[in-house]
Parts: C-alpha cells; sequence; structure tokens
C-alpha cells in the first residue's frame, strides 16, 4: 500500500473493500475475506474467490486502476498466489 492508504483511518481502510467488492463481483469473482495481518510484509490481505484466472487478471487491472490517472494512488504493489 502506499503511504497515503497507510495514512487513512480504519474506517477509510474498510471502506475501500466494498468499492473492491462490487468491482470483483462484476467479472464473478467474490471476496472470501479480508484483514490487516501481522508478521508479514503486506498491508492488507484479501482472498479472492474465483474459476477464471483470465477474468481475475482483467479483474486486477481495473481494480488497480491501471491505464488512468488513478494507478498507484493507494496500492503501489501487489502479489498473487494462486491455490487449487
Amino acid at each position: 500500500m502506499t503511504t497515503e492508504f497507510l495514512r487513512m483511518s480504519l474506517e477509510e481502510r474498510r471502506g475501500y473493500i466494498p468499492k473492491i467488492s462490487q468491482i470483483a463481483q462484476n467479472y464473478g469473482i467474490k471476496i472470501l475475506f479480508w484483514g490487516m495481518p501481522m508478521g508479514v510484509s503486506e498491508q492488507l490481505v484479501i482472498v479472492f474467490e474465483t474459476n477464471d484466472s483470465e477474468k481475475y487478471l482483467i479483474f486486477q487491472r481495473e481494480w488497480l486502476e491501471l491505464g488512468t490517472a488513478e494507478a498507484g494512488k493507494n496500492i503501489k504493489n501487489t502479489r498473487t498466489i494462486l491455490v487449487y
């Protein structure tokens, strides 16, 4: 996450999740759970459920706002771990 995201209050961060969830639903992707973990370098972990990795990649591009002026505003880096 960016410094700007880290400066948000917990309530503001929570408000970010419904936005991501709505975008995910447009691609048939579901958020199973999310949280702010301890002991790892990530500030936010979101677990998504999908059976279509191509749709996930398209969703991720929209979620990260790639190709727009907003790209990188809140998220500077992501890591995807696939579980089958």
